[in-house]
């Protein structure tokens, strides 16, 4: 693949309504697959907080054809891989396999989306392994401060919720509440399915074979982005761990909106590399953290700018935070120059290249991408980053982070009171 040509995407639509995407790369005797529904977080009822992530781990855990842990035990027999991942806009399931038994992971996927048992004693068994999932997140700095500070960000939109849930939601979740869940978000027109590798044509007479037969649900599964409350700034302080740890939040574009890449871009010239501004200025100049980086949410809703440093030890917290915001007031009335903007774009073109190497990294972006808007957003994307000039950098980093817009300012302090 040239650096700057997208793979081609082939797409058929079963009857059913499941979207079908293939990329041929024969660089390599593999086929992965993703598919992603259209479900997460953002769709759970009240008081059912972390059931999409607690359905994610039940759909390891037996169908009619496959039982209990057979999914993993076959994946690794034959060679293959598998994961999967919950967000909040959508849930992803991915295989990689040989080109000669690929087709194992359309039938376990198809098997466990009509077929999925939930079991009562595999349930109570997952619920323990989530649980302590939430604990260790918890007794990671970084991990509890981000939620602390999504959810002041937030507010009381599925955004601002862990994807894991919380113990109140998990000790209370039941098989009638998985069922629920599944049945209503997980159908075929509801999901995207992406067979990326050593394989031709054929790919969509398989996926034919093993899920045409499973119906549209009765009734369309309805979402709704809501509306994120507008926030003042807030401030949120805990105390955890040994060093100091900075998590600022800037509300952003959503995926979907025109600005987004120029958000990504300024991104990359705040804190990607040693060359970025933030890391020139907070860890070279004043040396006062160990890192700092400055990433974009990918939402369909509301999504944010986040800014994270670790401050050495010994340097008054108070000096970093006064010098971020000067820092983002100053990109907020421009001043980057045309080589911030091109060394940006090639940071980006490189991560966009990597993610497309490998057949699996293929087929994750594509499904995810269909699932959320449509499978050609990740070239749009580059194309834009590639053609977006500074001037529109500019205009973004002046309508988002003027200092009197609102943020989230977030420190995990050192437990004991000092730094």
């Amino acid at each position: 693949m040239s650096l700057f040509v997208p793979p081609t995407i082939r797409t058929e639509q079963l009857s059913n309504g499941l979207q079908v995407c293939l990329v041929e790369r024969r660089q390599a005797p593999v086929v992965a697959t993703a598919l992603c529904y259209r479900t997460g977080t953002l769709d759970e009822p009240p008081g059912q907080e972390g059931v999409a992530h607690f359905l994610e781990h039940m759909m390891f855990r037996g169908s009619h054809q496959f039982a209990d842990g057979e999914v993993d035990r076959l994946t690794q027999a034959l060679g293959g891989s598998n994961n999967a991942d919950t967000s909040h806009d959508c849930t992803t399931y991915f295989f990689s396999f040989a080109r000669d038994r690929w087709a194992t992971a359309l039938e376990i996927e198809a098997d466990r989306m009509a077929g999925l048992l939930l079991e009562p004693a595999v349930i109570e068994t997952e619920r323990a392994i989530i649980l302590e999932e939430v604990k260790m997140n918890q007794d990671d700095p970084w991990d509890a401060l981000e939620e602390e500070v999504m959810a002041a960000l937030y507010g009381d939109h599925p955004y601002g919720r862990p994807i894991l849930g919380n113990p109140r939601s998990l000790i209370t979740m039941n098989r009638s509440a998985l069922r629920e869940f599944q049945t209503k978000r997980y159908r075929p027109e509801n999901a995207v399915l992406t067979i990326a590798g050593d394989v031709g044509p054929e790919a969509f007479d398989e996926a034919e074979r093993f899920f045409a037969e499973i119906p549209r649900a009765e009734h369309a599964s309805c979402r709704s982005l809501g509306q994120v409350e507008a926030i003042g700034n807030r401030r949120v302080e805990r105390r955890q761990g040994g060093v100091a740890r900075l998590l600022c939040a800037v509300p952003g574009p959503a995926l979907r909106e025109r600005e987004y890449p120029a958000m990504r871009l300024l991104a990359a010239m705040l804190g990607a590399g040693r060359a970025s501004r933030l890391h020139r200025v907070l860890v070279e100049e004043l040396r006062s953290c160990a890192f700092v980086s400055v990433d974009t949410t990918e939402t369909l809703g509301a999504g944010a700018l986040l800014v994270a440093a670790e401050v050495i030890p010994d340097v008054q917290p108070e000096r970093v935070e006064r010098r971020l915001m000067e820092e983002l007031a100053g990109a907020s009335s421009g001043g980057f120059d045309e080589e911030e903007l091109a060394r940006a774009k090639s940071v980006l073109v490189a991560d966009w290249v990597l993610g497309h190497e490998q057949a699996q990294a293929i087929a994750l972006a594509i499904a995810t991408a269909g699932a959320l808007m449509d499978v050609g957003l990740p070239a749009r994307h580059l194309e834009k980053i590639r053609s977006c000039s500074l001037a529109e950098v500019e205009r973004v980093a002046a309508r988002y982070l003027r200092p009197d817009n609102p943020r989230v300012i977030g420190w995990s302090l050192p437990e004991g009171g000092r730094n």
